[in-house]
């Protein structure tokens, strides 16, 4: 599978809108795309090379954004009218966690779309759903060789956990990334019909 293509300019626009059913192919393509770029070398490579977006979907990817149990999000990021190349999901912490009641279970951009704002603002979105539902801070759980992993770190995140986890059938190193105070996030969300560049 090709990655998506570069954006034709550096002020390529996007919006950000809550995922629909209509999304999840979209969203699935992102997610098996960013797998392969990113976790390659990591996972093993039978897992990566079996993944397509029609395996994803068999496999119930996206079943929170059809009907989402209550306190669980999903944002979709466009460039253009229907091309998703990134998405957010936000769901009450999945384990007993009095210091952090909110998690970011999941946040992906295409490789060709990173570097442009989008994981800031859909960071942003989730942060503020979470805040709005009484939820005043939030964790998100990353894998320890993760090469992006400082990117939470620029968000102001600490890390405040760590764990061994079965990840595609291996057991592997995460660190978990704590925002105490969600509401400097808040301010990474785009208003809505408004283009969003690098900050």
């Amino acid at each position: 599978m090709t990655e998506a293509p570069m954006p034709t300019s550096a002020s390529a626009s996007f919006h950000i809108r809550p995922a629909r059913t209509e999304d999840l192919p979209g969203m699935a393509r992102v997610h098996v795309e960013t797998w392969k770029t990113t976790y390659r070398g990591i996972v093993p490579d039978e897992r990566l090379d079996q993944m397509t977006v029609a395996w994803d979907l068999e496999r119930g990817f996206g079943k929170w954004a059809v009907a989402p149990p209550p306190g669980v999000c999903s944002f979709v990021a466009l460039s253009g009218p229907k091309d998703i190349v990134g998405f957010a999901v936000g769901e009450p912490n999945r384990e007993p966690d009095e210091e952090f009641p909110a998690e970011l279970v999941a946040i992906y951009v295409l490789r060709g779309y990173q570097g442009r704002g989008i994981g800031r603002a859909l960071v942003g979105e989730v942060a503020g759903f979470h805040y709005a539902q009484g939820r005043e801070a939030m964790l998100v759980w990353v894998l320890a060789a993760n090469p992006y992993r400082r990117f939470y770190g620029r968000l102001g995140g600490r890390v405040v956990r760590e764990r061994t986890a079965p990840v595609a059938g291996v057991p592997l190193a995460e660190v978990g990334f704590g925002w105490s105070d969600l509401r400097p996030l808040l301010s990474l969300r785009v208003p809505p019909s408004t283009d969003r560049r690098r900050a």
